[in-house]
């Protein structure tokens, strides 16, 4: 059974559609880092300078720019310095109940703002 997947690019074949605001604040090694955009699956971001190859596991915090709380988060590298070489993009492994909660939250403020 094929499962219809929705993104910004109809010619991509994802299951999350991404979202570019509100930012996420990534921070991984203790370096904060802007999202370029992000979904329930993953997040693309900008300014990352470290060594890291596709597949490797990562750690770190996730927040809503402009708010203060932080959550936990383990993804994997998808790739790294593609589109742009300063680019990171990663699917998330465990985000827990509580990061898919608010992500959840944040996409259904954007649908049914007014």
């Amino acid at each position: 059974m094929k499962t219809k997947r929705v993104s910004y690019y109809p010619q991509e074949d994802r299951r999350d559609r991404r979202y570019p605001l509100p930012a996420l604040i990534i921070t991984i090694g203790g370096v904060e880092y802007n999202t370029v955009n992000w979904s329930l699956g993953g997040f693309l971001i900008t300014g990352f300078d470290r060594k890291v190859v596709p597949g490797q596991t990562i750690t770190g915090m996730l927040r809503v720019i402009d708010k203060p709380d932080t959550l936990p988060f383990c993804a994997t590298v998808v790739r790294c310095g593609d589109p742009a070489p300063d680019h990171l993009a990663a699917k998330f492994e465990d985000l827990g109940e509580v990061g898919i909660s608010m992500l959840e939250r944040i996409i259904t403020r954007r649908l049914f703002r007014s």
